[in-house]
């Protein structure tokens, strides 16, 4: 359910405000909000941290990379205890970034969400208690 522009307002001026002695040493990107971004309908975050973009991409690259190794091994019919042991390697690499977009979500697009009032709220509650059942699996 898309957020309502309350909560890319409040967002917005949080983000476009010039840094004081009191505000965060935290670099945040403005980037679309969580309403419709263009023509396809999707959503895009409140903000984001570039550090932890960049990080994210970084681990992103070697994961595929991994992914890639993977491939090969099951080519070369390697000993399947080695094939599994890098499946988890992967799966743990994954959940890494999965840790690190949740804590942006809940930092920017959830926090905002929240502030603006119950009619972002709601959906928004809703929204972190699903996320957090699928990624606990």
């Amino acid at each position: 359910m898309p957020h309502s522009s309350k909560a890319h307002d409040a967002a917005s001026s949080r983000h476009d405000a010039p840094p004081d002695a009191s505000s965060s040493p935290l670099t945040v990107l403005q980037c679309g909000c969580a309403m419709p971004g263009d023509a396809s309908g999707e959503r895009r975050a409140v903000a984001v941290d570039p550090d932890a973009k960049a990080r994210n991409v970084k681990r992103l690259r070697r994961i595929e990379g991994q992914v890639r190794g993977l491939q090969k091994m099951v080519d070369e019919d390697r000993y399947c205890a080695e094939i599994l042991t890098q499946i988890s390697s992967v799966h743990e690499a994954l959940r890494s970034v999965g840790r690190e977009l949740m804590r942006n979500h809940l930092r920017h697009c959830a926090s905002a969400a929240i502030r603006s009032g119950p009619d972002d709220a709601e959906p928004m509650y809703d929204e972190i208690i699903d996320l957090m059942y699928k990624h606990s699996r």
